[in-house]
């Protein structure tokens, strides 16, 4: 069984964590130089306030505002994956405020969901971060599981063994790693449903020149566990990576630039840990479904030496 525990409204919970006076209020965290809004409380959705809204457009409508503060983002991010690592070993960092935790088969004590409600409480308990929490026998289920649990009061959710009703009312857009212009082409062949999407057999994709990924994403859907985690690291590594997708689509170099200096800190955490100096730092960037040719790259000189 795999669980995807997502914090809410990360950003803002953060900046709530140390200002609790913030509670209840409508509040927005801002991107670099104060931009634009990147993360909302639920006081703020509710407004109708649009991820991307530019902050002059905002600055007489009675919101909190707070500028980033990604240095504090990446320790916070690091505290709840200490939190998540009391419950299992095999913690698997996907992004800045979400993590797979990886369980045996074997059901524990009170079922799924009392194991998901004890992770909820204890990382709201030591970090102030609140977070939803789902349950699923793959990584693609576990992401749908968790957005079902997000909107539960209980913040968790279990998937059923039989998943047919939960993805007939999935559009296939919604899957994980499908995004809008993938299922553009899913619809016009007649795919508009996650379920459908998890019918589709492998001359479909054959025919219609899908990437082996969406293919994967099918098998996961039924069930069965197609996409790897990221290998556990070594002892001694001569190298450090930290490689995912976005927690959320990024469209300017404003907040690509702040997205890479959260996985930055990620990887900075991992250097210490190893004890090790770097002494190059590469950046890599490929937009998804994009050709290999379209990834842009860059090395840096740390000016350290290694150890």
């Amino acid at each position: 069984m795999i669980a995807l525990a997502d914090a809410n409204n990360f950003y803002v919970s953060c900046e709530r964590a140390f200002e609790p006076r913030l509670e209840g209020q409508p509040v927005a965290v801002l991107s670099n130089n104060d931009g634009c809004v990147i993360s909302r409380s639920p006081e703020c959705k509710a407004l109708g306030i649009e991820m991307g809204t530019p902050y002059f457009k905002l600055k007489k409508s009675g919101l909190v505002f707070r500028s980033s503060n990604y240095e504090l983002y990446g320790d916070m991010s690091g505290r709840i994956a200490a939190v998540l690592g009391t419950f299992t070993p095999k913690v698997e960092r996907y992004s800045i405020d979400e993590a797979f935790l990886h369980f045996g088969d074997k059901e524990p004590a009170g079922g799924w969901d009392v194991l998901g409600k004890a992770i909820r409480e204890r990382v709201l308990r030591w970090t102030g971060i609140p977070c939803g929490v789902g349950f699923a026998p793959t990584r693609t289920l576990a992401k749908i599981a968790n957005h079902i649990a997000k909107k539960r009061t209980d913040g968790v959710y279990t998937m059923p063994a039989d998943p047919r009703g939960v993805l007939e009312r999935l559009s296939v857009e919604e899957v994980w790693g499908v995004g809008r212009r993938l299922s553009g082409r899913l619809q016009r062949s007649g795919v508009s449903t996650a379920w459908a999407l998890a019918q589709c057999s492998r001359e479909f994709f054959r025919r219609g020149r899908f990437a082996v990924t969406l293919e994967r994403t099918a098998l996961e859907l039924r069930g069965i566990p197609a996409t790897a985690p990221e290998p556990l690291e070594r002892e001694n590594p001569q190298s450090v990576n930290v490689s995912r997708m976005f927690g959320k689509p990024v469209t300017d170099a404003q907040g690509l630039g702040e997205a890479v200096s959260a996985y930055a800190t990620a990887a900075a955490e991992k250097i210490r840990k190893a004890g090790m100096v770097a002494s190059v730092a590469d950046v890599y960037v490929q937009e998804r479904n994009a050709p290999r040719r379209e990834q842009a790259a860059g090395t840096i000189p740390t000016g350290g030496h290694r150890s």
